[in-house]
């Protein structure tokens, strides 16, 4: 009897254990579901805050700036280029080109020009008040005038005018029809510590008188540039010189319309490895071309012009010095490879652009009265997205 009242005490036991265990087990279970719960809760608001208190929030981020970016990044470059361009062919214009004879023909008397001034009579037209030292027979010595020191002397072979302005001294020679021959730029420190810094030498055409080549000369270069009869630049050359031998770095040539405007301007430049000029080098090529707007004949406003006179043609004079306005279409290569265009209408302000990367992506940016209006994005020939921007009143 005590035997089984054992027994059913055994089992009673071990039912009321396994419950207790069950239930303890179903409750741990609904605890981890609630703690995971609760967890991701407080993730996804902690990622709320972080991404309403922050400045870059990465799901909202679509790269739809990376093209933008690249683009300015690209169109800066090249403006930076053209820039650079521009300024350089500056450098190979002439002082002062000769007036073409046909020009000086088609002068009336009403228009005449005074007699061109010699290079020293400029120089006292130009410099202003200073003081003149004389010599024996009235004959000038040197012109005075603040920090700059004028002094001209007479040669078997022509005329020297020596132009100091500090350190500063140039020496022009000229012959004794007053044509420019060579002009010296020195650096002059002391009696002891004297140098020559560039040097500038002028070759003329028999006929016409023309400069028709110059050629520039520093301790470290040689460059020499050729000119067509509107005293242009057509050619230019220049060599590094090392060991006293001329290796060739860079050429420029220029091709130019009827009326003497550039209409391509390509640059080669020579790059040798670490400067060893024994070796072949790499050639990169910039070139731009340039097409210019012309002006058609508006019939319509012609005959206006022609039956209200005057004031009529005044008023096509004015249209077409508009147009004359707009700059020329413009095209910019990098090793024969089209990086940039400008297309310009007849309409001054109003204009587009490309831009081309090297992997077929492109952007087309359109301006109305030279302020941006949109941009188109292109992959290949298919346009990824356009940008439209508000204009401005």
């Amino acid at each position: 009897m005590a035997g089984r009242i054992n027994i059913k005490k055994s089992a009673f036991l071990i039912i009321f254990a396994s419950a207790f265990l069950s239930l303890c087990f179903i409750s741990c279970k609904k605890n981890e579901k609630l703690s995971d719960v609760q967890e991701e809760a407080e993730k996804s608001q902690k990622e709320k805050k972080d991404s309403d208190n922050s400045f870059y929030n990465p799901y909202d981020d679509d790269a739809s700036w990376v093209e933008p970016l690249l683009a300015r990044l690209e169109e800066e470059r090249i403006a930076e280029e053209l820039a650079r361009m521009e300024e350089s062919y500056s450098e190979y214009e002439l002082e002062n080109p000769e007036v073409p004879e046909e020009e000086k023909s088609d002068l009336t008397a009403e228009e005449e020009q005074p007699e061109e001034l010699n290079p020293v009579e400029k120089f006292f037209e130009e410099a202003g008040e200073g003081r003149l030292y004389n010599g024996k027979n009235n004959q000038l010595q040197f012109y005075e005038f603040q920090n700059e020191i004028l002094s001209p002397q007479t040669r078997s072979d022509g005329y020297v005018i020596i132009h100091s302005s500090d350190q500063n001294v140039l020496r022009y020679f000229y012959d004794f029809n007053y044509h420019l021959l060579k002009k010296e730029d020195w650096k002059i420190r002391s009696a002891q510590d004297s140098k020559i810094e560039r040097t500038e030498e002028f070759v003329y055409d028999e006929e016409t008188n023309k400069v028709i080549q110059k050629d520039i000369t520093t301790d470290t270069a040689f460059e020499s540039v050729t000119y067509n009869e509107n005293s242009s630049p057509v050619l230019s050359k220049k060599y590094n010189i090392k060991d006293e031998k001329k290796n060739l770095i860079q050429e420029r040539k220029w091709t130019y319309n009827e009326n003497n405007k550039v209409i391509e301007d390509l640059q080669k430049e020579y790059h040798y490895k670490n400067d060893d000029y024994s070796k072949s080098p790499e050639l990169f090529t910039k070139r731009y071309e340039y097409k210019y707007y012309e002006i058609e004949e508006n019939k319509e406003l012609k005959s206006s012009a022609a039956k209200e006179g005057e004031e009529g043609s005044e008023n096509l004079e004015e249209e077409n010095n508009e147009k004359d306005d707009i700059p020329p279409d413009l095209k910019y290569y990098e090793n024969d490879l089209l990086k940039m265009q400008y297309n310009y209408t007849d309409v001054k302000g109003t204009y587009y652009t490309w831009i081309y990367f090297d992997e077929s992506l492109s952007v087309k940016t359109n301006y109305e009265n030279d302020v941006k209006v949109s941009e188109e994005f292109y992959s290949g020939r298919r346009l990824m997205r356009k940008k439209v921007y508000d204009k401005v009143d």
